[in-house]
């Protein structure tokens, strides 16, 4: 049956009213991650320094950590929204899933479909991996990984990786040792990057010798070795001895003993004390 419209009772009219105004009324009260949500399925990062990329970050918010960078022109699929503080910050992902983060939200435009093949690279963002031996991994979509010591220098780079992805991978690492802090690490100059060798001559607390050697190639992997009197301890700094006032490394001995040995900068500069608390109460000191 059909009606025209002024047969429709009136009882019918009112209750279609009625819907229609309950549903402008819940869109108008809709949170702004839930409005969020009905906006661009893609956004596309503009606005952003030529020679700068934008942080994509853990959550909203600057205080949250650096996790991955993305250039001007990569497209990202939109999760949605909200505001925080006085800005506005929106969760994406990469169109392959591989990254997700938040970034702010002005530095964003509504954008369609990522084409595919297009070579630009752009939507190849690079994703941060820290280890707990503190070593930096970058990783990319398309395959490529860096490997960086802790002090922000590359170990090694797989063979997949182009020159572009590279500049990309070291421009993520110093914005991500920015954001920690890790300035101190390339202070050193030269002197950091080279090989290290050196042995001194101590006493284990109640009269015994103790011999102490620090070794490793460039830095960021220094293996610390102590022994005397049948016991020998091992350890592993992340400076050379004398580029930081001081260091400390957890030891691990041949009884079964462990504790930390701390290594500080002596104030004349020349030379360092090694000092060493094991758990079984006995310890020492060495000199380099």
């Amino acid at each position: 049956m059909k009606f025209r419209t002024n047969q429709i009772p009136q009882r019918l009219k009112a209750a279609i009213a009625g819907t229609a105004f309950a549903l402008a009324a819940c869109f108008a009260v809709l949170p702004g991650a839930a409005q969020a949500q009905m906006g661009p399925d893609y956004w596309q990062v503009t606005g952003v320094a030529s020679d700068d990329h934008l942080n994509i970050r853990t959550g909203p918010g600057t205080s949250n950590r650096v996790v991955a960078l993305a250039p001007n022109g990569a497209v990202f699929r939109n999760l949605g929204c909200r505001g925080e503080g006085n800005g506005r910050w929106c969760h994406i992902e990469t169109p392959d899933g591989s990254t997700s983060g938040w970034v702010a939200g002005r530095f964003l435009q509504e954008s369609g479909a990522p084409t595919h093949g297009n070579g630009s690279g752009q939507s190849d963002v690079p994703e941060l991996y820290a280890r707990q031996t503190g070593e930096i991994e970058v990783r990319f979509a398309q395959g490529c990984t860096v490997l960086y010591n802790p002090a922000g220098r590359v170990v090694t780079a797989g063979s997949s990786c182009s020159g572009t992805q590279r500049n990309r991978a070291h421009d993520a690492v110093e914005a991500h040792m920015r954001e920690q802090g890790n300035h101190a690490d390339h202070s050193g100059g030269g002197s950091t990057a080279a090989d290290v060798n050196v042995s001194g001559n101590g006493t284990i607390y109640g009269g015994s010798a103790l011999n102490g050697r620090i070794f490793g190639h460039k830095e960021g992997a220094y293996a610390l070795t102590v022994s005397g009197s049948g016991l020998t301890c091992t350890g592993l700094f992340r400076h050379a001895p004398g580029t930081v006032r001081s260091e400390s490394a957890s030891v691990h001995c041949t009884d079964g003993a462990s504790g930390t040995a701390v290594l500080v900068r002596n104030n004349s500069g020349n030379g360092s004390t090694l000092t060493m608390t094991l758990t079984n109460g006995t310890g020492g000191y060495v000199l380099f």
